[in-house]
C-alpha cells in the first residue's frame, strides 16, 4: 500500500512472474506485426512510447542513454531501464513520427527517424533486435 495521500494499492511482479518478459515480448512483437503501424486517425495512450521501448527495446538494449520522441511523447532508456519522459542528456535521440517509431521496433528499420547523437549507439541497439518476420499486414 502507497502512503498517504495516495494510500493506493498497487502491484509488483514477484521474480517469477518477470520471468515471463520475453514471452510477453514476443507476443508485443506479434500484436504489433498483426496490426499494423498506426495510423493518423489512432488515438494512441499518453505513454504509449514509454511502454514500446520497455517492452521491446529494453530486454535487448546495449548500455548507454537513448531517447525516444514522437508526437510529443518521449520515452528514455538509459542501461536497459525504461523510463517515461526525457533524463537528462542522451547519448543519442530518436525522433519520428508514431509509424517511424512503429517501423524502428518491429522492422528495425532507421530510414524515416531522425537521429541525433551516437548513431553507432542506435544501430547496435537494432543489430541485436531479432530479424524481422514477414507481417501479414502490407507495409
Amino acid at each position: 500500500t502507497l502512503p498517504p495521500p495516495a494510500a493506493s494499492r498497487v502491484y509488483d511482479l514477484t521474480d517469477y512472474g518477470r520471468e515471463l518478459r520475453p514471452v510477453l515480448r514476443e507476443m508485443a512483437l506479434w500484436g504489433a506485426r498483426s496490426l499494423g503501424p498506426p495510423t493518423d486517425e489512432d488515438h494512441l495512450f499518453e505513454g504509449w512510447i514509454a511502454n514500446a521501448v520497455d517492452c521491446v527495446l529494453a530486454p535487448i538494449a546495449p548500455s548507454g542513454h537513448f531517447e525516444f520522441r514522437a508526437d510529443g511523447d518521449v520515452a528514455s532508456l538509459i542501461d536497459g531501464v525504461a523510463h517515461a519522459g526525457s533524463v537528462g542528456k542522451a547519448d543519442v535521440v530518436i525522433s519520428g513520427t508514431p509509424q517511424a517509431i512503429y517501423y524502428m521496433f518491429v522492422e528495425r528499420r532507421l530510414d524515416d527517424v531522425e537521429i541525433e547523437g551516437d548513431r553507432t549507439l542506435i544501430e547496435r541497439l537494432i543489430n541485436v533486435a531479432p530479424s524481422t518476420l514477414e507481417s501479414p499486414i502490407p507495409a
